[in-house]
């Protein structure tokens, strides 16, 4: 086990997950673009097993539920034990008896049955090594069957990163920049290097689509700083932070969400990749 995978458990067995499952509603109707996008383009259908990697709060996996109907199944995994109750809580408010969760390292341990369909909503880029993980997410795969997972284009083309990181900058001082390719949310923004890594681990006719949207932050200019402090890209580097600190760079955050206010939401702009893959 190494550092970087171990803190990814830890940050989502701790404040991580806990702020997911606070906010669910909030991040749900956040994500919800996406959220369709992958639908529309994952296409789940009546009867198929259905394996969703990092599937939180279970959002992702309640919607495939749903088409593939109690003929069919559908198998969350992820490695934060919080995201996962919330997700077994909501599937059994809805009786969706098709739908099953697991703690599960997607990386090396046992996915389930061979799924028809894999699906991922921002699941599947903190793989310490992503050709290893795509490889036993292929042992998990039905010959022919589809794969369809969504990641981040990189920070410059997303506003509802970059502006707060600016922002936060100002006030706090950041660690050295990471690797570009290590573990974290823009680890597949080079999607020439996503596809190469599909292709090394054996999965055929790797594609990506670009998709842009501008994504609903909150209803006021302080709901969307608040947001952006708890569950933004700044909320690991502000965590530890003074009080002091903290409400300087929430302050300039609100007022750097009253120019993106429009028709009472604080809308920000998002691109992310829409990546496709057969086994």
């Amino acid at each position: 086990m190494t550092a970087i995978n171990q803190d990814q458990k830890e940050f989502w067995n701790g404040a991580g997950g806990s702020s997911w499952v606070s906010g669910q509603e909030e991040m749900d109707r956040f994500l919800s673009p996406f959220t369709e996008q992958l639908m529309k383009h994952a296409v789940p259908a009546a009867g198929e097993q259905v394996l969703d990697i990092g599937c939180g709060t279970g959002d992702t996996s309640l919607r495939a539920a749903t088409a593939v109907g109690t003929s069919g199944h559908v198998h969350g995994v992820d490695i934060s034990q919080p995201m996962l109750d919330l997700a077994k809580t909501r599937a059994a408010s809805t009786g969706a008896a098709q739908v099953t969760f697991a703690v599960v390292d997607a990386q090396s341990e046992q996915l389930g049955d061979a799924a028809d369909l894999v699906i991922s909503r921002f699941g599947v880029m903190f793989f310490e090594e992503p050709v290893t993980a795509f490889k036993n997410i292929h042992a998990h795969t039905k010959p022919g069957g589809r794969m369809v997972f969504i990641c981040w284009q990189p920070v410059r083309e997303n506003e509802w990163v970059h502006i707060g990181l600016g922002i936060a900058k100002k006030h706090v001082e950041f660690p050295p920049p990471p690797d570009p390719h290590a573990p974290g949310p823009f680890a597949f923004a080079d999607i020439d290097r996503t596809l190469g890594i599909l292709g090394d681990a054996g999965w055929k006719d790797a594609s990506a689509e670009p998709f842009s949207t501008r994504l609903n932050q909150g209803s006021s200019a302080r709901d969307g700083a608040e947001s952006l402090m708890l569950r933004g890209p700044i909320s690991r580097v502000m965590m530890d932070r003074t009080d002091a600190e903290k409400e300087a760079v929430l302050s300039d955050l609100a007022d750097a969400m009253e120019s993106k206010m429009v028709d009472g939401k604080v809308m920000l702009g998002a691109g992310v990749w829409i990546v496709s893959a057969t086994a």
